[in-house]
């Protein structure tokens, strides 16, 4: 009984392998670890399959798995790959049934949602008078992604509001699943903390220019005050 169990989630974490086009120098180590989780005598799932992962192996698998997702996010085109690379590596694996509310139209927006499988759609509402009816409506698939308002909202913010999570943004649409729906969650939290990171890295090198600057203007006043005391002191010396 036992071992048919394994058996089929074997070939469901193989067969998720193979959707994500997972090269082999990952496939092999996912493999390894999950007979030794079943020497261990534990149930692997696809759900919890990425966070058993050790440490190394699960930033590879997020890395091919979500690099180009967040590539494609146009706010983040400009961002170099070692900031992206940290935003692969605090991706949070999420799982959704049919149906299911992931955000309500008026909910703080917690986290961006890279979907990479399912369907979902977003949409807004608007109160006719005979009740609140969904008035426009998109449909989310695979490589497709929700929560641009935080990226919009982090653009515009100071360090104070970045540092002060209980004022995220308001979504202006509901996202709710169609069918199963399996994706990454880039939380606020994280990608403040990783956003931040960039925007003080980013300054460190103007912040050293102008020094540089400051201090060169100071060499130059004190030289020519130098000069202006030496010529001075021939001034008075010729005079005496």
């Amino acid at each position: 009984m036992k071992s048919e169990k394994r058996k089929k989630q074997k070939e469901k974490i193989e067969l998720w392998s193979s959707k994500h086009d997972l090269p082999s120098d990952l496939r092999g180590p996912i493999m390894d670890n999950m007979i030794q989780k079943f020497k261990e005598d534990e149930d692997v799932y696809v759900e919890n399959l990425l966070l058993n992962l050790p440490g190394e192996l699960q930033n590879n698998v997020k890395q091919h798995i979500c690099l180009k997702l967040l590539e494609n996010v146009e706010v983040l085109r400009g961002m170099d790959e070692q900031m992206l690379l940290k935003m692969c590596h605090t991706l949070t694996p999420v799982f959704y049934q049919e149906h299911s509310y992931v955000i309500r139209e008026g909910d703080p927006i917690f986290a961006i949602f890279f979907i990479t499988n399912g369907i979902a759609w977003t949409y807004t509402t608007g109160n006719n008078g005979r009740g609140v009816l969904p008035t426009h409506a998109e449909r989310l698939v695979e490589g497709q992604f929700f929560g641009g308002e935080l990226l919009e909202w982090l653009r515009k913010s100071t360090s104070t509001s970045r540092n002060n999570l209980s004022k995220l943004p308001i979504s202006s649409k509901t996202l709710k699943t169609h069918t199963k729906v399996e994706a990454f969650a880039l939380m606020a939290d994280d990608l403040t903390k990783i956003w931040s990171y960039m925007l003080s890295r980013d300054s460190e090198p103007l912040q050293f220019e102008a020094a540089s600057i400051i201090q060169r203007a100071w060499r130059v006043r004190r030289s020519k005050m130098g000069d202006a005391i030496g010529t001075s002191g021939q001034i008075q010396s010729s005079r005496a």
